[in-house]
């Protein structure tokens, strides 16, 4: 089933056109993290309703959100980028609000809490007043009241900024544990380290969605995902001779000399590249071939799209 539908949504602020004609599909279980900064935060807040669309239709579960926004509101949990947190709350009454206000039973409360704090790594702040709690830990207390409602789609503005490398994945094996119980999930981000645990991948540059899909998909169409990698003597005269090699198409220095070359065709080209590398005495000490690890590769193509883009 289709969790999110989203055909020619339109955002316009102040005059300015902010968002253009995105489309984007989401199945149910999904989850998908959207890169863009501001444009990206402005895009989530579009599909849960606090800014609605200036044209075009977005629907969730099949329904439009302008028309059913009330009948929506119980199946979408939606964390903002600076979500008020009530410092005289406790963390655990903070969570059972939450809670109320989505009308879930008082007798499952307790457990739906405690289930949470422990998956989270928050249990030991349970009683602590949300005012005592650090940067890292309010942002946690904010993501785990979205997270206790159950809703059928979450959408998670920047759940990583701010968090340590612990929380950070303790949040992303949670999300990936929802996905699969059939939880869908849009969130914004900024960093690329839990990009691992993601569905799709989606880029917004300058308002328009300049590229969506499976990340190793996207990464096969942007980037070369395998290349050679050479460790030889003399690494300035070796990048002299590479560079008058026809089959490559672009070379790479490392920070500790390694040198590192993409091909024109790497299927065709990397048995020929290799011969003559060792025929021509370079000094050669090792050569091998290595994938490109595909959060680092998301890294360099949103580099790439922005660069071209700008």
């Amino acid at each position: 089933m289709i969790a999110v539908s989203i055909r020619n949504a339109t955002l316009k602020l102040k005059n300015r056109e902010v968002l253009s004609n995105i489309d984007i599909d989401l199945f149910e279980g999904e989850q998908l993290t959207v890169f863009g900064g501001l444009e990206a935060d402005l895009f989530l807040a579009m599909i849960a309703g606090v800014i609605p669309p200036s044209s075009g239709t977005i629907q969730i579960f099949g329904n439009d959100t302008l028309k059913y926004r009330q009948q929506l509101s119980s199946l979408v949990s939606y964390l903002p980028p600076d979500p008020y947190i009530p410092p005289t709350l406790k963390l655990r009454e903070y969570l059972e609000l939450s809670c109320t206000v989505r009308r879930i039973e008082k007798a499952e409360q307790k457990e739906l809490v405690s289930s949470l704090l422990e998956s989270l790594g928050l249990k030991k702040f349970s009683e602590y007043r949300l005012g005592q709690l650090s940067k890292s830990e309010k942002r946690m207390a904010a993501l785990a009241a979205v997270l206790v409602t159950g809703s059928r789609l979450l959408l998670l503005t920047r759940p990583f900024e701010n968090l340590s490398f612990d929380y950070r994945e303790l949040v992303a094996e949670h999300l990936r544990k929802t996905s699969k119980s059939g939880v869908t999930c849009i969130l914004t981000s900024n960093t690329f380290d839990h990009l691992t645990k993601t569905d799709k991948v989606a880029i917004i540059n300058n308002g328009r969605l300049v590229a969506q899909g499976i990340l190793k998909d996207l990464v096969k169409i942007i980037l070369d995902e395998q290349y050679l990698v050479l460790r030889v003597m003399d690494t300035k005269a070796v990048m002299e001779k590479l560079s008058k090699f026809p089959t490559i198409k672009k070379i790479g220095l490392s920070r500790d000399g390694v040198i590192k070359i993409w091909l024109k065709d790497f299927s065709n080209d990397v048995s020929p590249t290799i011969e003559l590398l060792f025929s021509l005495n370079l000094g050669v000490k090792q050569i091998s071939i290595e994938q490109l690890n595909a959060v680092e590769a998301c890294k360099q193509m949103y580099r790439k799209i922005i660069q071209e883009e700008t």
